[in-house]
């Protein structure tokens, strides 16, 4: 007769118990067939309203009692290849059956700052040990997960910021230098980058106050410039505390991985 093995039943048990940490927020998706090393596929709503914030989980189970700095050995380097495949946050989630916790990793962002530094040839082993922060308990700081989400649809955004930006940077720049005719094309992109709005406001806080303008106004601003064909003093100003502005968002965007790094090294927040 069939019989299942051990991990499969320790497993099956760890999903059950994952099913109790979850709270009415998260919609667990069925996979008909189950992945390789995707267990559960998660869907994160607003009470009634869908976010379009979802995870892929591997599960990983046991039976023993989790006591003090929670680790995993062990775990596949052919699981965490593929987990790097993905463009969503992939998760690993360990389940203690005896003590009900669950505790979780980004797996992703793991091998970013933690593999790639403390065990630069990881690549070339069969597996490794995963060490989870106190703080990544599934029931108790679940909102963790919803920030990293967060995280990762701002760092796409901000991709597209950036390509908006430097095309407003070198033509506002020719602006400046007197091509006053390059205008409208500036007009043209501020357009886009307005709609940037919610990701700029994510990282405001971190650039100098003096340098923000309206950006409800901006296009105005050029498409005068372009008009009259000059740019008069004030013009002048308001074009060049833009470009510093968003060269403050485009350091604070691209300095988040050095901030990362830092916390990591100080033994603070984990971003993974």
């Amino acid at each position: 007769m069939p019989k299942r093995i051990e991990t499969h039943r320790i497993d099956t048990k760890a999903i059950r118990t994952i099913f109790t940490h979850l709270n009415e927020n998260w919609l667990v998706r069925s996979l008909d067939e189950r992945d390789y090393g995707v267990d559960l596929q998660l869907e994160r709503f607003d009470l009634d309203d869908a976010t379009g914030d979802f995870i892929f989980v591997q599960v990983k189970g046991t039976n023993d009692v989790f006591e003090g700095n929670v680790q995993l050995s062990g775990f596949p380097v052919d699981t965490l290849n593929y987990a790097l495949m993905f463009d969503v946050p992939f998760f690993l989630f360990h389940t203690s059956n005896t003590s009900k916790q669950t505790k979780f990793v980004w797996l992703q962002k793991y091998v970013e700052v933690r593999l790639e530094k403390d065990k630069p040839k990881w690549r070339s082993q069969d597996s490794v040990t995963i060490y989870f922060p106190e703080e990544n308990d599934l029931e108790r700081n679940d909102s963790k997960i919803v920030d990293i989400i967060k995280r990762e649809k701002l760092s796409k955004v901000g991709v597209k910021f950036l390509a908006s930006y430097e095309s407003l940077k070198l033509h506002s720049e020719a602006v400046l230098g007197g091509e006053v005719g390059v205008a409208s094309g500036c007009a043209i992109v501020t357009e886009k980058i307005k709609k940037f709005s919610s990701f700029i406001e994510e990282y405001r806080n971190l650039v100098h106050e003096g340098s923000f303008v309206d950006f409800n106004t901006l296009p105005a601003v050029y498409q005068n410039i372009a008009s009259t064909l000059k740019i008069d003093a004030a013009d002048r100003e308001t074009v060049q505390r833009a470009i510093a502005f968003l060269e403050g968002i485009k350091v604070a965007f691209l300095g988040q991985d050095e901030i990362d790094d830092f916390a990591e090294d100080e033994g603070g927040y984990h971003s993974y």
